[in-house]
């Protein structure tokens, strides 16, 4: 009986220690921080879009296998200052309707929710893409001339679980003296 105890407290203890292994990513350069179940990969492309060509740095981790999704990434691209300089609310709505209409177009899913939020007063989008055999969770941040965008990619049998919220959750933006 005590052997019995005994297995189950180290199954459980060696349970916790694997669900807390999550790495604290933090850029300095694409002034930003967040929580990967892993290690990330950064890498940067040069994208075509309506207002010419951008870098587009994605920082990304894709499990092997015995994780909860398929991709976990922080995306940043930066748009000329000129673009923003009598931006209102209306024209920062246009640039992440552009941005939510692009990644569905992209991926030729179905948006199944896109709710307009506020992240530390900066126009949001948090949405839900149906793609085959699975979803998509993007939240979308327009910080002056800045897009941000966290994505979570699992499977339709995953479909809800914590890991994407722990995930978008961990996002946040720093300050960086420039």
């Amino acid at each position: 009986m005590k052997l019995f105890i005994t297995s189950i407290f180290l199954f459980v203890f060696a349970s916790t220690l694997t669900a807390q292994n999550w790495e604290k990513y933090k850029s300095e350069e694409l002034t930003f921080i967040a929580e990967f179940p892993g290690t990330p990969e950064k890498s940067v492309q040069q994208i075509q879009t309506a207002i010419g060509e951008l870098d587009m740095h994605m920082v990304m981790y894709s499990p092997s296998s015995g994780d909860d999704n398929a991709v976990y990434s922080v995306i940043r691209s930066d748009y000329p200052e000129a673009q923003f300089e009598n931006a209102d609310e209306s024209y920062n709505n246009q640039v992440l309707n552009g941005a939510v209409q692009g990644a569905v177009s992209n991926v030729q899913g179905t948006l199944l929710y896109d709710n307009k939020v506020k992240f530390n007063g900066y126009p949001s989008r948090d949405v839900k893409i149906e793609i085959t055999g699975g979803f998509i969770y993007i939240k979308a941040y327009l910080v002056e001339n800045i897009i941000f965008i966290t994505q979570v990619i699992c499977t339709e049998d995953k479909d809800g679980n914590e890991s994407i919220k722990r995930f978008q959750d961990s996002f946040d933006i720093i300050n960086v003296k420039q």
